[in-house]
């Protein structure tokens, strides 16, 4: 194996091969971990872009949940205008997993 072109093969599908096994297990066995670390910021994404598409408006602040805490696939999520940055709004965003992949963007939180 003095081959250094067999060792860079080997190499680099050792390192493809542990992105594809840990990028798996974020999106499914380790679901929470992978929303703890990356779900506010996916969620605050679909927020913006929503808001965005439905209101011709800027966000002027927001706060979304990490955790699909129901596992409906969206978590929750507050959020201001630029033109009313005192009128706070609600809605319900894709959460990041395979739920949040296969819902995407955002609905209305409906009132109870």
């Amino acid at each position: 194996m003095n081959n250094p072109k067999v060792k860079l093969f080997v190499a680099l599908f050792s390192i493809s091969f542990l992105i594809v096994v840990v990028g798996a297990f974020l999106l499914t066995a380790g679901k929470t971990i992978g929303q703890s670390l990356f779900g506010r910021g996916f969620a605050e994404g679909q927020l913006k872009a929503y808001v965005s598409d439905l209101t011709k408006q800027e966000i002027n602040g927001s706060r979304c949940q990490a955790v699909d805490s129901d596992g409906n696939g969206y978590v929750s999520c507050d959020y201001t205008t630029v033109a009313q940055p005192n009128v706070p709004y609600s809605a319900e965003c894709a959460a990041w997993g395979m739920d949040g992949f296969l819902n995407r963007g955002c609905r209305s939180r409906r009132p109870f």
